[in-house]
């Protein structure tokens, strides 16, 4: 399985995975899952991740950016349906491989937006109303997002709550785990992957919080007379 988690921020947009393939019997820790599309919009891939990366690269040189996601968004539900329904048209809507979308970035005035699409429902995009979204296994972050979110969270910030957001589901589900995989930009600052390096200080700050979220349930107890 997968988790994908997108924060809109006060300075930028924030996209995060997991890069956790699993199989019956097997698993690869090195799938990606977040895509660029161009310098100031990116993808986020979650049920059949293959399918996804397929599908992206046979309509990417059709799609158009000048007018904003939301034109975008809707390029990629025309072109996505057309594709599924060539693709399995010998199968019911049911029966199709899963696939869900979830596509960041500007409209033509300048406005963030998130969007979710997925294929059991022909692509119908449907846009974010609370400044963050997950696919996957959404769970534990969304609790988390709704907890801790803030409109004025900067990039910086939101990094490091989306690291924390994967964490915490990776240790309650097996299925989501790997190198996490985080990017972000805006309308000055172009599509941008954190290094190893980054992401290793923002791992060690998501264990801080970890441990002193923990602490509150645990205080030290008085000493006994």
């Amino acid at each position: 399985m997968t988790l994908v988690v997108g924060i809109i921020a006060k300075d930028g947009i924030v996209l995060a995975s997991d890069s956790r393939m699993s199989a019956e019997i097997t698993s690869n820790d090195n799938v990606k899952k977040i895509i660029e599309l161009n310098e100031n919009n990116a993808l986020g891939i979650s049920g059949d991740g293959t399918l996804g990366i397929h599908l992206l690269k046979v309509i990417k040189e059709e799609l158009g950016y000048e007018e904003g996601i939301v034109q975008l968004v809707e390029q990629i539900r025309r072109l996505g349906k057309i594709k599924y329904e060539d693709y399995f048209s010998h199968l019911a809507p049911d029966k199709r491989p899963p696939l869900t979308l979830m596509i960041a970035g500007y409209s033509k005035e300048g406005e963030p937006l998130i969007y979710e699409l997925k294929s059991n429902d022909n692509f119908v995009p449907r846009p974010s109303s609370t400044g963050f979204n997950c696919i996957g296994i959404p769970y534990f972050a969304d609790y988390l997002l709704n907890r801790f979110y803030q409109s004025e969270i900067s990039m910086r910030q939101a990094k490091v709550l989306a690291a924390f957001c994967i964490l915490e589901t990776e240790s309650q589900a097996h299925t989501v785990g790997g190198d996490i995989k985080i990017a972000s930009f805006s309308p000055t600052k172009n599509y941008t992957e954190l290094s190893p390096n980054e992401m290793l200080e923002i791992k060690e700050r998501c264990r801080n919080l970890h441990i002193l979220n923990k602490s509150k349930f645990y205080p030290e107890e008085p000493p006994e007379e």
